[in-house]
């Protein structure tokens, strides 16, 4: 198994900007759980959309730790 290296970067945001950030993640949280009902609902597969909503949660979590 191949490793990737993962290199952080450090923004600097306003309370505004970082605000804005959350609430387009959140957005995209809740289409996402959107689609994958509707995906569920038709039968088909939501092993990618369940990804994307992974990256989205991690995404969040991290953005609520920012100062």
């Amino acid at each position: 198994m191949t490793q990737t290296t993962v290199q952080l970067k450090t923004v600097k945001l306003s309370d505004k900007e970082l605000a804005t950030i959350k609430s387009a993640v959140w957005a995209q949280l809740q289409n996402i759980n959107r689609d994958i009902r509707i995906a569920s609902e038709t039968g088909k597969d939501t092993s990618i959309l369940r990804e994307i909503k992974r990256d989205l949660e991690q995404a969040f979590e991290a953005l609520s730790f920012a100062n």
